[in-house]
């Protein structure tokens, strides 16, 4: 599959450069592609050679990468080694260019994956990704998944649910995929013989170790046979190409240093967020379930109803426990009863509004609801447990506000002094002067 780049400077650019350096000779000739190298270089300036149009990182096939897509998983990536290493984090290593080639490469390798995904024709269905979702830890808490702690986590990245959700069904096709590789492979008894003895195996091994710093100084070495060795060897001692340049380096770190943030925007940032630094009400709840066929007819449904209705009513009146009413219906209607434990339970994640509302309408720990007709038949629903919503103050998160504001407000700088940057470069292709005096940053020069 062909794969092309683009990453961070144009492939035309490149050949450009190149074809300036084949057909020239001499010093003027170098000065003018070290001119040429620098707007080139330059993170941003793909305008100079699209016009200003979007630009692709990377070309899978007949698939594109885009530029945003890369710079956003540029930065999540980022972000992640911040978090996991903290103060530890080499800043070279989230300035230098292997983390980028990284992060494209993984960004080529995800694509191929999912066109071959595409042509195996693999697919996630709609419960095998619901299933998928309420397993991820991260949206759990207290032992159940999260909905508003869901929904809050891909709001502060920039996602939707439905492309968090689109994302997550081809990271589970693709997974798929591997496990359908790695999980066929067969090893036969003798390779698996052979490895265990090649695992087992011992030799005992018996050396002598000559010190070549005795032999080389008692080595003697005539004028005559050095000067006819490097007559014979040139090229082992020729200099390689070098170049020195200019450049300018735009870091968002510091930018977002010297920001300030007011108190009042401190606080009016916190109270349109309330929902970010809360905890939503919790609910654990248990349930006995008097089952019901499909297509159960009326005189079905009415004897399951009024058997649930017995079931409600016994624990409400303290003749039975939820417990022993859930054991002996179990016991006496064997495959036509279930229940135990729902684990706990936030607003969004039942897919039965009437459901739900049974269970938020139970206002202290061990009330019983009304059956609730579902197609699979009559719950009874338990509230066990009931956590409140909790809001944390102001001062616990004020700091965690004001970097995040530092970091949007940074973003937004960033942006417009890489346009600027972009449009001074391609003004003054040959001098970084004057985008420097406007940036108000310093020419730096590279070694050679």
């Amino acid at each position: 599959m062909p794969v092309s780049f683009s990453d961070p400077i144009c492939s035309e650019s490149f050949a450009m450069l190149q074809k300036i350096r084949d057909r020239a000779r001499g010093w003027f000739a170098y000065t003018i592609v070290g001119l040429l190298t620098i707007p080139f270089a330059i993170w941003g300036i793909e305008s100079y050679f699209e016009g200003g149009g979007p630009m692709d990182a990377a070309l899978v096939g007949d698939s594109k990468i885009s530029l945003q897509d890369y710079q956003r998983a540029y930065q999540q990536q980022r972000q992640r080694l911040q978090a996991m290493l903290g103060n530890n984090l080499d800043a070279a290593l989230l300035e230098g260019p292997q983390l980028k080639q990284d992060v494209l490469r993984q960004l080529i390798d995800e694509q191929v994956l999912m066109q071959l995904v595409g042509d195996q024709g693999l697919r996630i269905s709609n419960p095998q990704l619901r299933e998928a979702l309420l397993a991820l830890p991260i949206f759990q808490e207290s032992g159940g998944f999260n909905k508003e702690l869901y929904e809050r986590l891909l709001r502060n990245q920039g996602y939707t649910a439905a492309l968090f959700e689109e994302g997550l069904r081809q990271s589970l096709a693709t997974e798929q995929l591997r496990d359908g590789v790695t999980a066929s492979a067969l090893t036969t008894q003798a390779e698996l013989e052979q490895w265990i003895a090649l695992l087992k195996q011992q030799r005992d091994v018996y050396f002598l170790k000559l010190p070549l710093a005795q032999s080389v100084a008692k080595a003697q070495v005539e004028d005559a046979a050095i000067q006819d060795y490097f007559a014979k060897n040139p090229a082992r001692f020729v200099n390689p190409e070098q170049v020195q340049v200019q450049f300018i380096e735009l870091k968002l770190s510091s930018i977002a240093d010297p920001i300030t943030i007011g108190e009042d925007e401190l606080k009016a940032a916190y109270e349109a967020q309330l929902d970010k630094y809360g905890r939503p009400e919790e609910r654990s709840a248990s349930h006995i379930l008097v089952k019901l066929p499909l297509g159960a007819a009326p005189a079905e449904v009415e004897l399951a109803q009024a058997k649930a209705q017995q079931i409600a009513s016994e624990i409400r009146s303290g003749t039975k426990t939820f417990d022993q009413a859930l054991q002996e219906v179990k016991a006496h209607a064997s495959g036509q009863v279930e229940g135990g434990e729902l684990g706990v339970i936030s607003k969004g994640m039942f897919d039965s509004p009437a459901l739900e509302n049974a269970l938020y309408a139970l206002e202290k720990s061990g009330d019983v609801s009304e059956p609730v007709r579902m197609p699979s038949g009559f719950h009874v629903v338990r509230l066990d447990t009931l956590t409140p919503s909790q809001v944390k103050p102001f001062e616990e998160v004020r700091e965690s506000i004001a970097q995040e504001l530092r970091q949007q407000q940074a973003e937004n700088r960033f942006y417009e002094i890489t346009q600027t940057l972009a449009n001074l470069g391609y003004e003054h292709p040959d001098n970084l002067e004057p985008a420097a005096k406007a940036l108000a940053v310093t020419i730096q020069e590279s070694g050679w």
